[in-house]
């Protein structure tokens, strides 16, 4: 069972943004259904790490979109990366030494922080870049 799903919905209009949301979207429905399975902490943490990497890959992704073409909200859209990032990291550095475990709360909190940065930062990041390009 998928946390999200992926539709029309999701969709910025950008190949490569999209495509990297999608990856995105797989990797936290992966989380999702290796703790709702009861999978051990090898592989909730495996895919954890590799949704931290990918995330950083994706954003390093859109923040050179956002250089060369002079995305006037570039500042403001980097800083809403970093954040998620470091709280990936940070949540990853907590589950690798059994501090915390994964939670509903959490897959909950990636899955809002995704819709809500696709569904806005990202929808004007592409709108923004088809103006420049116009």
């Amino acid at each position: 069972m998928s946390l999200i799903t992926w539709d029309k919905s999701l969709q910025v209009g950008h190949a490569g943004i999209d495509s990297d949301h999608k990856k995105l979207v797989d990797l936290v429905n992966q989380l999702a259904n290796a703790m709702g399975a009861g999978q051990g902490k090898e592989v909730c943490g495996k895919v954890l790490g590799e949704l931290a990497s990918y995330t950083k890959t994706h954003f390093a992704m859109e923040e050179r979109l956002m250089a060369a073409h002079g995305y006037p909200k570039a500042a403001e859209h980097k800083s809403e990366h970093d954040k998620l990032v470091t709280a990936v990291l940070d949540f990853k550095a907590k589950f690798d030494a059994g501090s915390v475990m994964l939670s509903v709360s959490l897959l909950n909190f990636l899955k809002e922080w995704l819709s809500h940065h696709i569904h806005e930062s990202d929808t004007a990041l592409v709108a923004g870049l088809a103006q420049k390009a116009a």
